[in-house]
């Protein structure tokens, strides 16, 4: 699958979008200490998506370090996804929702100077260490 950024913008709006249909969340895009988190829970804590295109290169999910540990202060968590992209389709082949603070993260890296989150390390994890 070629990487086109404007259906790959639409995969990942979809992804966004299906947990709301599936989990007591609300996709609202809130701010908690300055970082954007793609929904809130009943209690308004923070929620983010991630997906997995399972029928990609190197199925992964990749977390931000500043954001998992405000996700893990404020008792928030992911929502983790894992899709095959069918054209400008989805289908969700499993979900599961995670607290951030079980998640153990410790892979984290420098994603280097000129990418846009610079301030803050990744992490990958494949997709398939995730599932339940």
């Amino acid at each position: 699958m070629s990487y086109d950024p404007a259906i790959v913008g639409r995969y990942g709006k979809l992804v966004e979008l299906w947990p709301t249909d599936h989990y007591p969340l609300t996709l609202n895009y809130s701010v908690v200490d300055g970082l954007k988190f793609d929904a809130t829970d009943r209690d308004g804590r923070p929620w983010d998506v991630k997906g997995s295109m399972v029928n990609g290169v190197r199925p992964t999910f990749k977390f931000w370090e500043d954001q998992h540990e405000v996700l893990s202060d404020s008792n928030g968590g992911y929502a983790l996804v894992w899709y095959q992209a069918e054209g400008r389709k989805i289908t969700v082949v499993s979900s599961r929702t995670v607290l951030a603070r079980d998640l153990d993260i410790s892979n984290w890296t420098n994603p280097g100077e000129t990418h846009y989150r610079s301030h803050s390390r990744e992490a990958q994890i494949l997709a398939n260490q995730l599932r339940q």
